[in-house]
């Protein structure tokens, strides 16, 4: 008669629905006449789903002992704790040298022929058996245990088995990223139209308003404009619509003077730029001008301290009187002020007009332009050097010639986010990979400029749902389905981690 089984489990095992950590062998002990017969399971897995249960372990064999005429089986069990319950997976028979030649000529024992796999042991050599097999969920399955059954008389007894203890089976701990669902916006098509801005500080002969390249740091300060549009001019996909070029007095002198200055000095750069390209003339648009930029000279103001400008109050109120009366259009006033801040505080007038009044005599350049539309392999080239020349859509089409959530499919959605920061789509679908990549912070923070749609509202309701704030992700949830959209899915997670 042979000895109790034993078995040794040196580490706690809990099914959470992913592959168990490294764990010491589980030794499968028995003895027939006198003959010790050991398995070793190692490497053992049990892997739930709402579904599916996964079971796999390897079974080493080196040390079992299966006589040439006989057989030995093992047979993991789901058993329920109070014994109501079985489901029985594979079997796996060891069959000595005679043996397996009957299970090939007359079949395995009926026993087990319907869901077996039978393996020859080679006696003295190491051996190996992967075992893995799957069954569905069943209701009772939770604290449920795994067990093997051992069959080591080789006799298809099964009254005969030893239970061999394996692991409990616990209720499943539930993936929140498993359960939930977000959802991509597809950029709409749209024309590629971008604007740049920039200042120059071109100097003039005084009272005069011809443009001399050579006067002064002129010639770098042109070179702020056409570098710019020099680029442009030599790319075949970009196309400029307009440039308009805005310039700037300082305050001092008649109000009137400094008028007819900041005009003609306008129109005066315009013609200078214009004739430098083969550009039809209605690109260029009518030059304006701001007399006295008083504008500039509060922002200045304010931001100086005390120590530096005594009166820095009163001057302030001086200066927000001269912008109140100009927005009443009387220019008059304007000069009465000026010279007010000349006379009451004159250390600090010429402080301001050594410091600041230089930098108020600008010209503001605004180019317009647009990129051309590319076909989906002209994007992807342009793609390579030239990514800014791409719109959302077309940035979102080359994206998805690319394996989903790979590397470089990342690396094209997160370009869309740098060339356009602001755009909820570009925001929300970045949001979408960092959850899926459960970078939740970075998804807090892209959310943040996604907008309201349906779709950025149900990736609201994810993250709350990823860090278990229900009550909220309901809401957003309610919201989201308001917009349209079928959010069952995050309901439903709801309802599998809240249960």
């Amino acid at each position: 008669m042979k000895t109790p089984l034993l078995i040794l489990l040196l580490t706690a095992f809990c099914s959470t629905g992913f592959a168990t950590p490294d764990q010491s062998p589980i030794r499968l002990t028995g003895a027939k006449k006198g003959t010790d017969t050991q398995v070793i399971v190692e490497n053992l897995q049990v892997v739930r789903s709402e579904q599916r249960l996964l079971v796999a372990m390897d079974f080493i064999l080196d040390s079992l002992e299966v006589p040439s005429n006989r057989y030995r089986a093992f047979t993991p069990v789901i058993r329920s704790t109070d014994g109501q319950h079985e489901q029985r997976m594979k079997t796996l028979i060891v069959s000595g040298r005679r043996q397996n030649i009957v299970f090939e000529r007359d079949g395995i024992d009926p026993l087990y022929a319907a869901n077996c796999e039978n393996v020859r042991r080679t006696e003295k050599v190491p051996q190996t058996y992967h075992y893995n097999d799957a069954t569905e969920t069943l209701p009772w399955f939770d604290n449920a245990n795994v067990y093997v059954d051992c069959d080591l008389c080789g006799c298809g007894d099964t009254l005969k088995n030893e239970h061999a203890f394996l692991a409990p089976l616990e209720k499943p701990v539930i993936d929140p990223y498993d359960v939930t669902d977000v959802t991509d916006i597809v950029p709409p098509y749209a024309k590629k139209e971008r604007n740049l801005h920039g200042s120059a500080y071109i100097t003039f002969v005084v009272d005069r308003w011809e443009v001399k390249p050579d006067y002064m740091s002129n010639r770098r300060e042109l070179r702020k404009i056409t570098d710019t549009l020099d680029v442009m001019v030599a790319d075949p996909n970009c196309s400029v619509r307009q440039v308009k070029i805005h310039g700037w007095a300082s305050p001092e002198s008649p109000y009137e003077h400094n008028k007819m200055l900041a005009e003609n000095r306008a129109k005066s750069l315009t013609e200078y730029v214009s004739h430098l390209y083969n550009l039809p003339a209605d690109v260029f648009a009518p030059a304006e001008a701001t007399p006295e930029n008083w504008i500039g000279l509060r922002e200045a103001v304010e931001k100086m301290d005390e120590q530096t400008l005594p009166h820095r109050t009163e001057i302030l109120d001086k200066i927000n009187k001269v912008l109140a009366d100009l927005g009443n259009n009387i220019t008059k006033q304007a000069d009465r002020d000026e010279h007010a801040i000349r006379d009451t505080y004159p250390a600090e007038y010429r402080y301001l007009l050594q410091n600041v009044y230089p930098g108020l005599r600008r010209s503001d350049y605004d180019i317009s332009f647009n990129f051309s539309d590319f076909t989906l392999e002209q994007a992807k080239e342009v793609y390579k050097k030239r990514p800014y020349q791409l719109s959302l859509r077309e940035l979102w089409d080359v994206a998805h010639t690319m394996e989903p959530n790979s590397k470089e499919y990342d690396k094209v959605m997160q370009q869309a986010v740098i060339i356009y920061p602001d755009d909820p789509v570009a925001n929300l679908n970045l949001a979408n990979i960092a959850i899926r990549e459960r970078d939740v912070l970075k998804a807090e923070t892209l959310l943040d400029r996604a907008g309201d749609s349906a779709e950025a509202i149900n990736s609201r309701a994810v993250v709350a749902i990823i860090q278990k704030r229900y009550d909220e992700a309901t809401r957003l949830l309610d919201a989201a389905e308001k917009k349209g959209l079928n959010v069952t899915k995050n309901r439903e997670a709801i309802r599998l981690l809240t249960k």
